[in-house]
């Protein structure tokens, strides 16, 4: 239902010139030409210090996909549905093929547009339009039709601009939270090298050489069998996490009572096959057959190993499991128990603002598409002064 004083059109009557595709093919790079916007550089902002270039010839010759400060550039295909402004810094660009630009009428905002087409309803009709076996792709003749709710112009800058507030904290949280981890990598570099020591209890710099210890001296394992979870039939409702050692870590919640690995915690779960692995100190149930649950030998910290993992580098050589035949046979840099521990607090330290951080990011953004639903489909209106 379309609310008072609001009309529903397709984008194509909302636009000054017609929506059209980008035709500049990218690349050879040239370093002083004029900037060309890819499909993957469209992701909530376009950054013009990363922008390739090409040639003024090009530009010229291909005039008609040119955009400007003020235009949304839209991905046609591959990352379908990413969008951003073309900001006022970057005066001239082009768009490579699988963009388009849409240029909002000046009775529209074109900033409420863009929140419009980055909501959750109208992506998942775009998605819905999209086609393709290898890579899907949504046609400019189904964007166009697609539907936009137009609210009065007053109420479109109104709406662009509360939505604007939060965007601003969610970018400087996420900046706040990449110099956390920044800082983290930065600690971890000189902590666990023993370029810097950190002091004892007495208030005493720690001293005295390190050893070096291959993983398999440090850490026994266990096969993940007696906890792996039989029904995938998760809920937040439940209390024991479903864990993964990839990206993923959390899959999900089971209310499954046998089988719960407490044990030994905190732990590090490890991915036989590609070497990912995480921290753990609460109990889980697994996955997956190729998890390696790590906990560590007597004299040893849990902690301190692992931080010590992320920094190896080691290259994955195929498909087959890695613990037992090469990874636990990896050698890290050790002190003494009592500095393992000292460098583990240090760097637990770290991992707490970079937590913190991270769940107010995440607050931030489900705050936001809470607010967007709300607004842009004018189930709340606002004031207009």
């Amino acid at each position: 239902m379309v609310p008072s004083g609001w009309h529903a059109k397709p984008l194509a009557d909302i636009v000054r010139e017609k929506i059209s595709y980008g035709i500049v093919q990218a690349g050879p790079h040239v370093l002083d030409g004029i900037p060309y916007i890819k499909s993957s550089d469209v992701r909530g902002a376009i950054n013009p210090e990363t922008l390739q270039r090409t040639s003024r010839e090009i530009h010229f010759k291909y005039r008609r996909s040119s955009v400007h400060p003020g235009d949304i550039v839209f991905s046609l295909r591959g990352n379908i549905g990413e969008l951003a402004i073309v900001p006022d810094d970057l005066p001239e660009a082009n768009l490579t093929q699988g963009t388009a630009r849409i240029a909002v009428s000046e009775d529209q905002c074109n900033q409420f547009h863009y929140y419009q087409l980055a909501s959750e309803k109208i992506l998942n009709r775009i998605n819905t339009l999209s086609k393709g076996s290898t890579f899907k792709e949504i046609s400019l003749e189904e964007l166009r039709k697609v539907k936009v709710l137009c609210a009065p112009i007053e109420e479109q800058k109104k709406i662009a601009k509360i939505l604007s507030v939060w965007d601003k904290a969610i970018t400087t949280t996420e900046q706040l939270l990449a110099n956390s981890q920044q800082q983290k990598k930065a600690l971890m570099q000189k902590l666990l090298t023993g370029k810097v020591r950190l002091l004892d209890e007495n208030g005493v710099r720690f001293e005295g050489g390190w050893d070096r210890l291959e993983l398999g001296e440090l850490l026994d394992y266990v096969q993940p069998t007696p906890y792996l979870v039989k029904s995938t039939e998760y809920s937040d409702e439940y209390e024991t996490p479903v864990l993964t050692a990839g990206k993923t870590f959390i899959l999900g919640y089971t209310n499954e009572e046998f089988g719960i690995y407490k044990e030994s915690l905190p732990a590090i779960i490890f991915d036989d096959f590609t070497t990912d692995n995480k921290f753990v100190d609460f109990p889980f149930k697994a996955k997956s057959s190729a998890m390696k649950i790590l906990t560590a030998k007597n004299g040893v910290s849990i902690k301190y190993v692992f931080e010590a993992m992320q920094m190896l580098d080691f290259a994955i050589g195929g498909h087959q499991r890695h613990w037992i035949s090469i990874y636990s046979n990896l050698t890290i840099p050790v002190p003494k128990e009592e500095e393992q521990q000292k460098i583990a607090d240090v760097l637990s330290m770290a991992d707490q603002e970079i937590y913190a951080f991270q769940n107010k990011l995440k607050l931030l953004q489900q705050e936001k598409k809470a607010l967007m639903q709300q607004l842009l489909t004018g189930k709340r209106r606002v004031l207009i002064n």
